[in-house]
This record gives C-alpha cells, structure tokens and sequence, in this order.
C-alpha cells in the first residue's frame, strides 16, 4: 500500500500518490527556475497549474480517483519546460538522471489540436474579430477585413455580423487561449511565448 498526499493543482484538489506528488513538485520547482517570465512567472505557473488540473481531471474519475506516478510522468512528457526541452529529473540513483520528453507520451492532439473561436486581442484593428477568425478558419484576416467592408458597403449585412461575431466571441486573454485560437499544442514552451510578451 502506497501513501497518498491530497494537493490542491489550480484550486481543484487531487490525491497523489507520495511519489507522483515529489515528480511533480520537483517538475513545477524546475520550470519555476527555468521559466524566463519575469513579473508574469506567476501567471505562467498559474497557467501551467491549470493545464495540469485539467489533463489530471480528464485522467481520473470517481472509482479510480489515485494520481500515480506514470499520470505525472505523463503530463511532465506532454508540457516539457519553457525552452522546448524534455524535463529531467537529477537525483533518482541514475548517473545522468530521468528525462521525460514529449516522444514517449504521445498526445493525440499534439500536433494539431482543435481550434476555438477567439477574438485576438494583440493584432486587433477594431475589436479582434477577423483576426480571431482569420486564425480559427486558417485565413488572411486582411482578406476578411475587405470582406466586411464590402457586405457593409452593401447592405450594412457586414457590420451587424460583425457586431454579432463580437459579442459572442471572447476575448484571447490568456496564454492558454491564445494557443487555442492559433491551434497550438498546450506545451509549457508555447504558453511561455505569450507571457513574454505582455
């Protein structure tokens, strides 16, 4: 029988197995260190928290409700670290350590993952309704401008859509988002390009 640790990973709560628990706080203390964040570090761990909280709550259910060891080594395969690399954990009786990369935890959506419609917030003109379009459809946002200027032009068609497309689609706000608006895998690298540029 294994101890167990009942942690807190972006405000849900887990039971970890004392093993997975160190992975993991090992994996977190690693990207803190290696994380180039700045002031945002703390939006970028609150991120990564996240993402680890939702893949653990895809993972797990009310009967099998134990995070183990192999679900961390998972998740630590599937993010990486800030610069791209595989993360590797020194201390464990090998001579150059564990490395966990992304190759050995193949994620079904890690090289095209579904994309969600957001308004883009940093390449807006207007409110960052083409441009969020233009990333969610895979086309030129000016192309979808001129497209909304003509049908405007025409019958005023083009801006009441526009309104429309607007109000319902939120705003790319955080890392996470803007990865999912532009179909990028949730990888510790990727969320890290965006909170170095706030």
């Amino acid at each position: 029988m294994k101890e167990v640790v009942s942690v807190a990973i972006g405000n849900k709560s887990f039971t970890l197995e004392t093993d997975a628990y160190e992975l993991l706080r090992d994996y977190l203390e690693a990207f803190r260190t290696r994380s180039s964040a700045g002031i945002q570090s703390e939006e970028t761990m609150s991120d990564i928290e996240e993402r680890i909280a939702e893949i653990l709550s895809s993972k797990t259910s009310s009967v099998k409700n134990v995070v183990n060891l192999y679900m961390i080594e998972e998740i630590i395969g599937r993010l990486g670290m800030p610069d791209g690399t595989a993360y590797t954990r020194s201390g464990q009786g090998q001579p150059n350590g564990q490395a966990y990369s992304n190759q050995a935890y193949a994620n079904p959506y890690q090289d095209n993952p579904p994309r969600k419609f957001y308004r883009d917030v940093d390449s807006r003109s207007i409110g960052g309704v083409c441009s969020g379009l233009g990333y969610y459809l895979n086309f030129d946002p000016t192309i979808l401008k001129v497209i909304f200027v003509v049908l405007f032009l025409i019958g005023g068609g083009g801006l009441l859509i526009y309104i429309i497309l607007w109000i319902v689609a939120p705003p790319a706000q955080t890392p996470v988002q803007k990865c999912e608006m532009r179909g990028w895998p949730l990888t510790a690298e990727n969320i890290e390009k965006f909170t170095r540029k706030q």
